[in-house]
């Protein structure tokens, strides 16, 4: 159950009058909650939305079931979750506002997101493209890391809580099931002969009832990212027992061989966090994260298997001109970086051993005068980045590099012919420019896009609005600009949010120049769709 409406859940209508034990809800106040409509429910509370009249805000409204306040130990789990929750403050995860009771009835008040969650993205999109799902992917692990910092452990991971904004941010709710742990010892709050979570998403140890930790939300989170990715969970069955047992004796099928387009690394990433083994997996968000942003320095590893049972080996990138890629201290590294799936023993034997590599190396002038990291500093505007030899390789270095020209120039100089990262590249040297005020170089690339084939809708549009925008700022061609972006009514659900608003306010921009009213097409892309049930 998120603060959001969910596609499992939707009741659009507001809340009719209950029984006089649920009043405050029927009368459609809870204290300065004035209660909108139902969002969604679960088996401890139900979730409204509601304005806090005091402030005048939209607010998500958690509401404990009347059945479950007279149970002292449901009350408690669900006071606990409005502890922990509120102790959190990270961008990426829902905020909790406060939590309360009005004659007798036990609440919860927190961030209405109204963005939609992950699964409705899902089935309105089919499976992700490659940014969109690691701008996701990173996000979450992000919350994660902070909830985990904290001593939480969501046990939840799954799409419907993977809430996103309007401007396509993340942010994870709902930590109803959260594990909340004190001083290293385990707040269990779960009642006997009851397993927590959902099977589609479990962990292989939250099925066993096991003890838990951060590493089952890191399972989670990989199949949840395995979903995202191929546009189905790996792992169905009859019955929620049979999906359950599928995740402790089941292999998924490769990612890679799903889904051909991406890059063999980031396979073996998800693969990592999916391990049945906690051992094998990722041992905290932290090593995810540091592996996401040390992806592009990695080259994928042709062959082998990538299924949860089998040990993960990325291999670095191709070495740097001063040292070999076989030499002892590459695969040493090589070895430290694999680490999460092997034994603490193994690791901390690597540690030491890469210890003493750097101190005896750095006794020498060959380690002073090493050639520095590519991925240390961003090249120079004039600079000339060095083809890395695979267009997945020269990708993931230009992410890695954020917005520098140079680096996204060098994917579609050194690889043309590949369309796929072709395209991408190219829409981020538009966006890079126009942001900078380099309308003349944003044009060129503007409309390499828009000519595109039909066939690629979503680039040709994108190369389309910029255009629009280029129409107003350097033509000032009002009316051409309005036309133009009146024809892309039905792609702005497409674009990022960065370009969401650039064409705003060029509709705005527009509109004040030319002092007349908007065609509907134009009202769609201004004026939010009110929610069903919303004043």
């Amino acid at each position: 159950m998120s603060a959001t409406d969910s596609s499992s859940a939707p009741e659009p209508d507001p809340p009719a009058p209950q029984s006089a034990e649920d009043g405050a809800i029927g009368s459609q106040m809870l204290g300065e909650y004035k209660i909108i409509r139902r969002l969604g429910q679960g088996g401890m509370a139900q979730v409204y939305l509601a304005e806090q009249t005091s402030l005048g805000r939209k607010v998500a409204l958690k509401v404990m079931r009347p059945e479950r306040v007279k149970d002292d130990i449901n009350k408690q789990r669900f006071q606990t979750e409005a502890t922990a929750a509120a102790a959190l403050s990270h961008p990426n995860i829902v905020a909790v506002y406060t939590v309360g009771e009005h004659a007798g009835t036990n609440f919860i008040v927190q961030e209405y997101v109204s963005g939609g969650n992950l699964r409705e993205l899902i089935t309105k999109k089919g499976p992700l493209e490659l940014p969109r799902a690691l701008q996701i992917l990173k996000q979450a692990a992000s919350a994660l890391e902070a909830a985990h910092a904290a001593g939480i452990v969501h046990r939840d991971i799954k799409p419907e809580n993977i809430l996103l904004t309007t401007k396509g941010d993340v942010k994870v709710a709902d930590f109803g099931l959260a594990q909340l742990t004190l001083e290293g010892e385990r707040l269990n709050l779960t009642q006997d002969g009851v397993t927590m979570g959902t099977p589609l998403y479990m962990s292989p140890e939250q099925v066993a009832d096991s003890k838990l930790d951060a590493r089952s939300d890191i399972y989670s989170l990989g199949v949840t990212c395995y979903h995202m990715l191929t546009g189905k969970p790996p792992f169905s069955g009859k019955t929620a027992m049979a999906v359950a047992m599928a995740h402790v004796k089941q292999k998924a099928t490769p990612l890679n061989e799903v889904r051909e387009d991406l890059p063999v690394i980031l396979c073996k990433i998800i693969h990592k966090m999916m391990a049945k083994d906690p051992e094998k997996r990722y041992q905290s968000a932290t090593e995810l994260l540091r592996d996401l942003k040390r992806m592009a320095q990695k080259s994928a590893q042709d062959g082998g298997d990538d299924t949860d049972d089998t040990e993960v080996t990325p291999t670095r990138n191709p070495a740097k001109p001063d040292v070999p890629q076989g030499s002892f201290p590459v695969r040493l590294a090589r070895g430290i970086w694999q680490a999460p799936d092997r034994s603490w023993g193994g690791y901390l034997l690597r540690v030491f051993g890469l210890a003493i590599l750097v101190a005896g190396a750095a006794a020498g002038t060959g380690w002073l005068l090493r050639t520095p990291d590519p991925m240390a500093t961003e090249p120079r505007r004039g600079a000339v980045v060095e083809n890395l030899g695979s267009a997945d390789k020269q990708y993931f270095y230009a992410m890695s590099m954020g917005d520098s020209i140079p680096a996204w120039k060098a994917v579609v100089e050194n690889f043309p012919d590949k369309q796929f990262y072709r395209n991408y590249a190219t829409k981020q040297l538009a966006t890079l420019h126009l942001a900078r005020g380099e309308f003349n170089e944003a044009g060129e690339y503007f409309d390499q896009l828009a000519s595109l084939p039909a066939s690629e809708a979503k680039f040709r549009a994108f190369g389309k609005a910029g255009q629009a925008i280029l129409l107003t700022h350097v033509k000032h061609d009002y009316r051409a600009s309005q036309e133009q972006i009146s024809k892309l009514a039905g792609n702005f659900g497409d674009f990022d949010p960065w370009m969401k608003d650039q064409i705003t306010d060029t509709i705005q921009r527009n509109r004040k120049q030319l002092n007349e009213e908007l065609n509907a097409s134009l009202k769609s892309i201004l004026e939010p769709k009110q929610v069903d049930g919303e004043p």
